[in-house]
């Protein structure tokens, strides 16, 4: 989405709230939908601005001031806010759904969620994939291509033994059956600038620790992965 405004002096709880800027925080919180489009100014700062504000913060602030600052992180989040798609198929019930919600409109541009809600046969196929795709090359340098080839053969029947190798590849994947994607408490997120990614998820899991639990890993794959109580 994304919407460029520009306040010259802060706008929030004992700011000077001049009229210009009061209208313009006005449109940028509608344009994000943290306020009824249907509101209309009343040239004064009150709850429904207040509201939309802490509505706002409440996505990366543990204690927000209801502060808009000229050039603050407030401002640019606004600024740059937009909705990443899901990808097809991908399940987020409940919690998860608001989990989801929280870290989305924050993250950098390209970003998707990759994976949510997993049954045991799809943590099993992501497994399998690892092994005879992902990190094929790095699994043959150690135990050669014969080796490989065996277990390719049966993956079921050497399923301890493909996973013990996924992991030394550098990836971390939960023993199926185990997963907290299985759950319904993990989400998958990936895209470009990675790091961004995981910063952005640490931040808004800190700002909201009655939801996430404070696991946020940026996996060997790219992927940033982060669990919910």
């Amino acid at each position: 989405m994304g919407l460029l405004f520009r306040i010259d002096r802060a706008v929030g709880r004992n700011c000077p709230n001049e009229e210009a800027d009061l209208a313009a925080v006005a449109a940028a919180l509608m344009n994000i939908d943290k306020i009824a489009r249907a509101y209309r100014s009343n040239s004064a700062y009150d709850d429904t601005l207040d509201q939309g504000i802490v509505s706002t913060q409440n996505h990366w602030m543990l204690s927000p001031d209801a502060v808009i600052s000229p050039g603050g992180l407030t401002q640019n989040y606004i600024e740059n806010w937009s909705i990443k798609p899901i990808n097809y198929g991908v399940k987020l019930p409940g919690d998860l759904r608001t989990a989801w919600d929280l870290v989305n409109p924050l993250l950098p541009q390209g970003s998707h969620c990759v994976s949510g809600l997993r049954t045991v046969e799809d943590q099993r196929h992501i497994l399998h994939e690892f092994f005879l795709r992902t990190y094929k090359s790095k699994i043959v340098q150690k135990i050669g291509l014969v080796e490989h080839d065996r277990l390719s053969e049966d993956l079921l029947a050497h399923e301890a033994r493909v996973l013990e190798l996924v992991r030394g590849a550098g990836q971390r994947i939960a023993t199926p059956g185990s997963s907290k994607h299985q759950l319904g408490k993990a989400v998958d997120i990936g895209g470009d600038h990675k790091l961004r990614r995981a910063d952005i998820t640490r931040m808004v899991a800190r700002a909201n620790p009655q939801l996430f639990s404070g696991v946020v890993l940026l996996e060997a794959n790219g992927l940033v992965h982060f669990e919910i109580r």
